[in-house]
């Protein structure tokens, strides 16, 4: 079964995982380009990820490459 997240990413493969909640590797289906999909659990005590869409905005337009190299390779906004 096909996962799409949001109508815009197709889920793939789990690429990491921890106490935040889980990343996967996708795609998104307007450009084909890939993409890293975290998601947290609705019921998690101490959301994050509104916090952490607002922090990307804000840093939009400098590098990629965020993220430590032993969880992500390569991160997409």
């Amino acid at each position: 079964m096909e996962h799409v997240i949001g109508g815009k990413f197709k889920l793939g493969r789990k690429i990491g995982s921890g106490s935040f909640g889980e990343v996967y590797l996708g795609v998104s289906i307007q450009s084909g380009e890939e993409v890293a999909v975290k998601l947290e659990p609705v019921k998690t005590k101490h959301p994050q990820l509104n916090y952490e869409s607002k922090l990307y905005m804000l840093l939009q337009g400098g590098s990629k490459f965020l993220f430590s190299r032993s969880l992500l390779r390569r991160t997409f906004f």
